[in-house]
């Protein structure tokens, strides 16, 4: 005899998991140590995804390893230029 089991699965992440997705967004909106702007960018064909840290005028000034800009966006200490 065969027992199949039936979960509800959550809509989305624990309330804790979401707050800390949505301060991370924030910190990845402000502008890193008031000199510039990180941007996430995908090329969904060769499914990529980078970073770059642009100037307040949208000039890129730096591009980053997702890991990078997560990094930043987590609010992780990376060497940057000024």
């Amino acid at each position: 005899m065969t027992r199949s089991h039936h979960f509800a699965l959550p809509a989305g992440p624990p309330p804790e998991v979401q707050d800390e997705i949505d301060a991370a967004w924030e910190r990845a909106q402000a502008p890193v140590e008031g000199v510039y702007e990180l941007r996430f960018e995908r090329d969904p064909l060769r499914r990529r995804a980078w970073g770059e840290l642009t100037w307040p005028d949208g000039t890129p000034a730096l591009r980053l390893t997702a890991s990078e800009a997560l990094a930043v966006a987590c609010g992780e200490p990376v060497a940057l230029p000024v």
